[in-house]
């Protein structure tokens, strides 16, 4: 059984999630062991000014925690709600919070296409290992609204990542309707991925006349990644300027360049 300063804890952290001040949540606790009590009363307890009193109540009004009794306005006595609509107070901020995750996850596309860096710093995360590495695979479907731009070795990609986690991307980036080119050095996976070109709203063009490296990187929203599975690490760039050059340099060489030979 829980002793009494944990529950009191327990109730602390669900009540500083309500996002009540540290005097609200103290005058709750002494409310909740005392029962109902006068302003009086409850000044003591606190060692507070009885006009201050009157202000902490107000905040656990509003928040729908506290209430006065029915009697005379002299005599009438304070108490706190029980912990029970702590919890359904709790639980109706989680479903909110879940509903409004799932509005702006839907939404983020077309919030990123209102963001402007400006002369903001530019923005450089470094992510290690092959859980990371997929994490920032599927933030693109996420945030791209409409298409995605991937150049270099898609052997060396997959071959990290695994068919498996490419196939699952490609079917969540067609369920969103995102079209990607891919600009890819010759080998059997790019051939792979061009034979199903048309069902996965995707076209493959082969980079011709370089010599073979392993990275690549891909453009998406306002930002680039470079991939570099043999370490395996992966380098997000959110910064406009530096995205807008990548994606010029695509284009150019996606010009430049033919469609992958069947």
């Amino acid at each position: 059984m829980l002793s009494k300063n944990e529950l009191k804890e327990i109730l602390y952290d669900s009540l500083k999630e309500l996002g009540l001040t540290e005097n609200e949540i103290a005058l709750y606790l002494v409310s909740l062991s005392l029962g109902p009590a006068t302003i009086t009363t409850l000044a003591k307890h606190m060692a507070i000014p009885r006009p201050n009193v009157y202000k902490v109540i107000g905040g656990l009004e509003k928040n729908g925690l506290a209430y006065f009794s029915e009697r005379k306005k002299y005599t009438r006595t304070f108490m706190v709600e029980s912990p029970r609509v702590v919890r359904d107070l709790l639980k109706k901020n989680k479903e909110e919070l879940a509903r409004c995750d799932q509005k702006i996850v839907s939404s983020l596309p077309d919030l990123l296409t209102l963001y402007k860096q400006g002369e903001l710093p530019t923005s450089i995360r470094i992510l290690q290992g092959k859980e990371q590495f997929l994490q920032l695979f599927f933030q693109i479907i996420e945030e791209e609204k409409c298409e995605s731009q991937f150049f270099g070795s898609a052997h060396d990609f997959i071959g990290f990542i695994s068919w498996q986690e490419e196939r699952e991307w490609i079917r969540q980036r067609m369920q969103k309707d995102i079209k990607l080119r891919a600009l890819l050095l010759p080998s059997e996976d790019a051939q792979i991925l061009q034979a199903t070109d048309a069902k996965e709203l995707r076209e493959t063009r082969t980079l011709d006349c370089v010599q073979p490296f392993s990275t690549s990187f891909q453009l998406f929203a306002n930002k680039i990644i470079l991939w570099q599975p043999k370490a395996p690490l992966a380098v997000l760039i959110e910064d406009e300027y530096i995205t807008q050059m990548f994606r010029s340099m695509f284009e150019k060489m996606w010009d430049a360049s033919k469609v992958c030979p069947k």
